[in-house]
């Protein structure tokens, strides 16, 4: 995003998702990355895209990313490498940041690639326009909401939607109706499901 980052373009140049107030330019793929695990992360309430301030360089101000937690507000920064900073520059960066209310959220591409994660929000946005019917959206919704949170598996025998259940859940994550927990272990069959 800043500096000398050799990174490869993102396809779209806008990334969207419900959590997202506006549509959010992207330049490259990691921040893409960054931004769909942040979609689906349940600490993640809201992503912006407003004014913040530049603590790397002038002007003053850029348009960033923040990210509205349950924890407060970041600005998500992406590099592929984390730049090595003084104690003085972090904590110049620290003031500029809390006088615009936020604090910093820097990830990089080992953060941002890390497994099981990496791999199940690249499948769950993998079926994003899955299409699941008004009537398993229904019997997905009515078991959910019947028994709580279950297993995919436990959905399935619940619900028996007439499509593909995996693909199912995964198109509705990514509209924001239902959490998955996939940060510790690879999507599956046994990976929980919880209405929103």
């Amino acid at each position: 995003m800043h500096g000398h980052q050799i990174l490869r373009k993102a396809a779209s140049a806008t990334f969207s998702g419900p959590k997202c107030k506006v549509a959010i330019p992207i330049e490259n793929l990691l921040q893409r990355d960054a931004l769909r695990e942040a979609s689906l992360d349940p600490q993640v309430r809201a992503i912006h895209y407003r004014k913040a301030p530049n603590p790397y360089a002038t002007p003053p101000t850029l348009m960033g990313v923040v990210l509205h937690r349950i924890d407060g507000d970041f600005l998500l920064v992406v590099w592929e490498r984390r730049p090595h900073r003084s104690d003085a520059d972090y904590q110049r960066l620290t003031e500029a940041l809390t006088s615009h209310g936020l604090r910093l959220l820097e990830r990089d591409a080992a953060d941002i690639r890390r497994e099981p994660i990496y791999s199940n929000v690249r499948e769950v946005w993998s079926n994003q326009r899955f299409h699941v019917n008004i009537c398993d959206r229904l019997k997905i919704g009515a078991a959910l909401s019947e028994e709580g949170p279950q297993s995919i598996l436990e959905l399935e025998e619940r619900a028996r939607p007439s499509c593909d259940i995996v693909a199912a859940v995964c198109a509705l994550s990514c509209e924001g109706l239902l959490e998955l927990d996939c940060r510790e272990v690879p999507l599956g069959l046994r990976t929980l499901v919880r209405a929103l």
